[in-house]
């Protein structure tokens, strides 16, 4: 398999927030503050979401130290998209704050890319 490029959106750039991101993604970084790359209908958390017993636990296990900084609700997601015919080969959207995508399903959507 070749080179596959990694892309990441973000919506604000609070202080050295981007720069800080560089330390664990290598890929390039896009800022979108006009939240156009997340379509017609913003996706955003509430706070019955900040209180589940599932955002708490997991809370408990960050290891990295991260900020409180910005508005935090927009919720995101994870697409893999091959070259020119071959368009979308895994979505994930949050349909909750902090649910994370299947990293097994993402590989395996990586692997079909056609370089």
């Amino acid at each position: 398999m070749g080179t596959v490029k990694l892309h990441a959106v973000v919506k604000e750039d609070i202080d050295t927030e981007i720069e800080d991101f560089r330390e664990f993604f290598k890929g390039e970084i896009h800022l979108d503050e006009k939240k156009e790359f997340y379509g017609p209908h913003e996706r955003v958390g509430g706070m019955s979401d900040l209180m589940s017993f599932k955002m708490m636990g997991s809370y408990r296990k960050i290891k990295e130290p991260g900020n409180m900084k910005g508005e935090g609700w927009v919720m995101g997601g994870v697409l893999v998209v091959g070259p020119g015919e071959q368009g979308l080969l895994y979505e994930h959207i949050e349909a909750k704050v902090a649910q994370r995508c299947d990293i097994d399903q993402v590989m395996e959507a990586v692997q079909k890319i056609s370089l």
